[in-house]
């Protein structure tokens, strides 16, 4: 018996250890990787942004032949009827909206053309400066590229503003809080972008590395369609026998510029990267905007928009048709790729546009402005669409101000803001934010600010400018919420949100989500998808039993070596 337990014990005891510790091994990682990794519903979400598509588009019996796509995505999914963009509703705070969980009063970021009293046109000017984040700063805005690389390569960092020492503020630095793209980054997944300026560097976020494929062909290069597809004076075969002109004051270049987009968008689908030349995979985070049809309802010419009758212009359609067909195409690439069920798409605009039918009543961009000089009141900018952002050299004038355009009686002006006025509206403070305008003039619907022929703008207060399209769907949304309607009020801020809840993304890291206390949308089948699962106990007390036996076993060795040993010595 003693030789037995000499020389099978220790056999016996290293199984026994070595089975226990497979069991507490299994036990930890099972514990850790449900503790480390979210069980995400989804793996991608895709957002798309037609700018100008108001929910009452989409409800229009009128334009529902244009939308079969739209209805598609509609039937697989929930659609928000009471869903707001941003006020300002410009391009920048409105997608920021989606991308930050945030409003301009946090992201900081009010217009593409706005002002910081803080920063400096160049080194050794005083402070303040206008902040324009367009066309104009980059390398060449003549060309679809920018004249760089189509992303943040294309900017030209001597046309920025700049800080106190002469640092080159990019668009990406001007934001005060971080985006989706940035949080998906740093969870080590795959991100991508595609908008209408390289100035859309703002997506990258704070870091300046949120976006890993970001594509911004240049909206306002100087264009032509050649064989049937877009291009400018630097990759045109025969540039002398095409005449080019900017694509925005075309619809059908517009819909060409779109479509360069567009399949930008489905080779990342596709898994390649917007280019097509490398395979980086389907991004976690991806989208895109559409602009047809924001630059056919700004159309000024009968080919445009829709009339105060209801009647719709051939360009209004065609665009819509256009853009609808696209969506359908990106669609069905998901569904070629299998990925439409493990893709949650969001359908919503960054802005509406105003007056939807009819055509505006235009003002001319001095009309305030001349008013207040008039009266000794230095205007140092002005940013002026269906709303008047209007930052004063003197800021203690600000009242004098608004008590003077209130007087004016204007037909156009509904509501001034100012002071606490400013604060209770949901913007920051101007005395203590560099960026907040010091009065913000409301106006009355279907008047816009603007000395170019338009039909209509966007930026505003009013309906058709904030109460914009929002469809969220897939191929797994539960056949219980497929097709359903929301009517509660939601912001499209918090799309934001949803898009990390969707992937198992900690949406407290949204920084300007959580600032303003943003939730997700309800109504999507979407739990909390971050919640730890319980580990299995199972596992857990066999590692206890497993311990216990070994420690049983190791005090009986050490029993019987001490026998053992006693009887050699004697």
């Amino acid at each position: 018996m003693t030789r037995f337990c000499n020389f099978h014990l220790p056999t016996i005891f290293k199984t026994v250890i070595f089975s226990t510790t497979i069991l507490i091994g299994q036990t930890f990682l099972q514990f850790n990787n449900s503790a480390a990794t979210a069980a995400s519903l989804y793996q991608h979400v895709l957002l798309l942004s037609v700018d100008g598509l108001h929910d009452a588009d989409i409800a229009d019996p009128l334009l529902q032949p244009y939308l079969s796509n739209i209805k598609n995505l509609q039937a697989n999914g929930v659609t928000y009827t009471n869903a707001f963009t941003s006020i300002p509703s410009d391009s920048f705070p409105g997608e920021l909206n989606y991308l930050t969980g945030a409003s301009p009063k946090t992201t900081g970021v009010y217009y593409d053309n706005s002002y910081s009293r803080s920063l400096l046109s160049k080194l050794g000017s005083p402070a303040g400066t206008e902040v324009l984040f367009d066309e104009s700063i980059d390398k060449n805005s003549n060309l679809l590229s920018g004249g760089g690389d189509f992303g943040k390569g294309s900017i030209d960092s001597s046309k920025l503003p700049v800080d106190s020492i002469g640092k080159p503020i990019y668009p990406h630095n001007y934001l005060n809080v971080n985006t989706i793209f940035e949080v998906a980054h740093d969870a080590g997944l795959h991100t991508a972008f595609i908008d209408k300026h390289p100035a859309y560097d703002l997506a990258n976020g704070l870091s300046g590395n949120g976006v890993d494929d970001f594509f911004a062909p240049e909206i306002n290069a100087k264009v032509a369609l050649e064989n049937g597809k877009l291009v400018d004076q630097s990759t045109a075969q025969d540039p002398s026998n095409l005449t080019f002109k900017t694509t925005t004051k075309s619809t059908s270049l517009t819909e060409a510029y779109d479509d360069l987009k567009v399949n930008a968008l489905l080779n990342q689908i596709a898994g390649k990267d917007s280019q097509g030349t490398t395979t980086p995979g389907t991004p976690a985070i991806f989208g895109m905007n559409f602009q047809a049809l924001s630059v056919a309802q700004k159309d000024a010419s009968s080919n445009g928009g829709i009339a105060a009758d209801g009647t719709l212009s051939a360009g209004f359609i065609d665009a819509l048709e256009h853009t609808d067909a696209s969506i359908g195409n990106i669609v069905n690439g998901l569904k070629q790729q299998n990925s439409f069920d493990s893709t949650l798409v969001v359908l919503t605009a960054k802005h509406g546009q105003s007056p939807r039918e009819g055509t505006a009543t235009l003002i001319s961009e001095n009309t305030f402005t001349d008013i207040l000089e008039k009266a000794g009141i230095t205007v140092n900018h002005a940013t002026q669409d269906d709303i008047g952002l209007f930052w004063l050299a003197d800021q203690s004038q600000a009242d004098t101000a608004t008590t003077l355009l209130k007087n004016l009686n204007n037909p156009a002006i509904n509501q001034v803001f100012s002071g606490d006025a400013l604060q209770q509206a949901g913007f920051g403070n101007p005395l203590s934010d560099d960026r907040t305008p010091d009065i913000i003039i409301k106006l009355n619907p279907g008047y816009v600010i603007s000395d170019s022929t338009k039909r209509a703008e966007h930026g505003g207060f009013s309906d058709d400018d904030t109460h914009v399209a929002l469809i969220a769907a897939s191929g797994i949304v539960p056949s219980g919420l497929k097709a359903t309607i929301q009517t509660q009020t939601v912001k499209t801020t918090q799309v934001a949100v949803t898009a990390l809840d969707a992937l198992g993304l900690d949406p407290e890291l949204l920084q300007g989500a959580v600032k303003e206390g943003t939730k997700k949308l309800p109504g999507l089948g979407i739990s909390d998808t971050r919640s730890v699962p319980e580990p299995d106990t199972s596992l857990g007390l066999l590692s206890i039993m497993g311990l216990m036996l070994s420690v049983s076993l190791w005090r009986r060795r050490k029993q019987l070596l001490t026998i053992q040993n006693s009887k050699f010595t004697h």
